[in-house]
């Protein structure tokens, strides 16, 4: 899967509350305002633990910047 693919499934996951199923590898790293987040399954637990918070969004995607295997995405998350 290329990476434009794999942000659009990653978006479309959130979208459907599948979060179980993201296309996360082992060593998945997330990065945001409220920090990193390292290892898939410490990335699951978090979300599960907060269910009522992470999940029943939408999102519009403002831009992208692909890089070979990086990417960067600024969108808006809507509840």
């Amino acid at each position: 899967m290329d990476i434009r693919q794999l942000v659009k499934t990653w978006f479309d996951k959130w979208e459907e509350g599948d979060f179980l199923n993201l296309p996360v590898a082992e060593h998945f790293e997330h990065t945001s305002p409220f920090g990193t987040i390292s290892g898939k399954q410490a990335y699951l637990d978090l979300v599960k633990a907060n269910e009522d918070k992470f999940l029943g969004y939408r999102f519009e995607i403002h831009d992208a910047i692909y890089d070979g295997q990086k990417a960067c995405i600024r969108y808006t998350a809507i509840q």
